[in-house]
């Protein structure tokens, strides 16, 4: 399925992007949205499918699965981080734990523009499905 040659190519990234010395946070929170979204949509995608919603359900779900996308993302940038750091062992870190607590710091901002990109996708696919 599609899911799953998406998660694999995402793990590809990873892998590929564990391997070089590289302090870019950009790429960093990018790969933690991703691994946040994957999660929440594997274990969503189950649970929700094959239920007709109305569209303030619609509604209400995608606003609730983008807050745990952009919650969860920012533990995810920092998790990827810290792992790299461990994984690579320098004396100076490619991530201090400066910039680590400064990524968690941004949960409760990235928390509600999760929020309102999971109401934007709701609402565009209910005016796709009309």
């Amino acid at each position: 399925s599609l899911a799953r040659v998406v998660t694999v190519l995402y793990g590809v990234l990873v892998f590929i992007w564990l391997s070089p010395e590289d302090n870019s946070v950009w790429l960093a929170a990018a790969l933690g949205l991703g691994l946040a979204g994957l999660i929440v949509l594997w274990t969503a995608g189950k649970r929700l499918s094959g239920l007709t919603l109305t569209a303030r359900q619609l509604a209400l779900a995608g606003s609730l699965l983008g807050l745990l996308v952009g919650l969860s993302s920012s533990v995810a940038a920092a998790g990827l981080m810290f792992f790299k750091n461990a994984l690579h062992a320098h004396a100076f870190p490619d991530f201090p734990p400066g910039l680590l607590l400064a990524i968690v710091s941004r949960a409760p901002a990235w928390t509600v523009a999760g929020g309102l990109a999971g109401l934007g996708v709701a609402l565009v696919w209910l005016v796709k499905k009309k």
